[in-house]
């Protein structure tokens, strides 16, 4: 699938169309073979929301949010109370984080203006500006903020992975999987399509209209949430991060290509490498 390629009848313009008005949202996403189940969240009555799930998932994420927050204006919910299970029972950890206005960008957006629409658009872009001008230190690595191992429902969905030295050690552990398919010489034509000349920067890795909050009537955006799988990828993961699952819609097409630089090859690749 080429990225840059939208569906008959929908035109490759500098207007972003509306999602169909039945999206819908499903607790459990499809990702390739896979069937991820999120974690729970609940709303307190006191303005406050829940996080629970898996230990290691939530640390990933108030390690991102915190470091988000110390080096962007990027605006993320703050956290109230944390509590990590010392057992590891599954559930047994939360996050207690404040409840931020907003909707979600993919429930808004037919229903905005036109201005509000570019207000959105113009805020995401200088977002995603400062989030993916923050490298790693040093040669740099691919893994959580802290130089430890991330987590990426992508490429494993029960446990982290990394950290990576380079990008080539994580272009190898992507293509890997093909070796033990009936023809395992396809990984080194996949490998020759992945340029380990990218560079590695700072991406929130889960970008979808579900993780955007905004003001309907004026297009701020006064959210972006779900940071568990945000650290340092190479620089096209943020894109075909933000084409998983359910979201290769026209007009969130239009939206990515209006924010981001975009990666059809990578793209293209990985999704290939996502059914092995």
């Amino acid at each position: 699938m080429d990225c840059t390629t939208f569906p008959p009848g929908i035109s490759n313009s500098g207007n972003v169309p509306s999602p169909a008005a039945n999206s819908t949202w499903p607790t459990k996403r499809p990702v390739g073979k896979k069937i991820v189940q999120q974690s729970r969240v609940s709303f307190g009555a006191s303005g406050t929301v829940r996080k629970q799930g898996d230990e290691y998932k939530l640390r990933r994420e108030l390690e991102a949010m915190d470091f988000v927050r110390r080096e962007t204006s990027i605006p993320i919910p703050r956290v109230l109370e944390s509590h990590f299970d010392p057992n590891g029972n599954k559930d047994g950890s939360w996050i207690l984080m404040e409840k931020l206005s907003g909707s979600q960008m993919g429930i808004a957006w037919p229903s905005m203006t036109e201005q509000a629409r570019a207000r959105t658009l113009e805020q995401l872009r200088s977002h995603l500006e400062q989030l993916h001008k923050l490298h790693p230190p040093g040669d740099g690595w691919i893994g959580s903020c802290s130089h430890g191992p991330a987590y990426d429902h992508r490429i494993d969905n029960m446990v982290t992975c990394g950290p990576f030295e380079s990008v080539s050690e994580f272009h190898d552990y992507l293509v890997a999987p093909v070796k033990n398919c009936p023809k395992p010489d396809a990984a080194l034509e996949y490998r020759k399509l992945l340029p380990d000349t990218c560079t590695i920067t700072f991406a929130h890795a889960d970008l979808s209209w579900e993780n955007i909050l905004v003001e309907p009537e004026t297009g701020e955006i006064t959210g972006i949430i779900d940071w568990e799988m945000a650290g340092f990828w190479p620089e096209w993961w943020e894109y075909r991060k933000a084409l998983s699952g359910c979201r290769p819609q026209p007009w969130w097409f239009e939206v990515l290509k209006s924010v981001m630089r975009e990666y059809p090859r990578q793209t293209e690749v990985d999704m290939d490498l996502e059914m092995y």
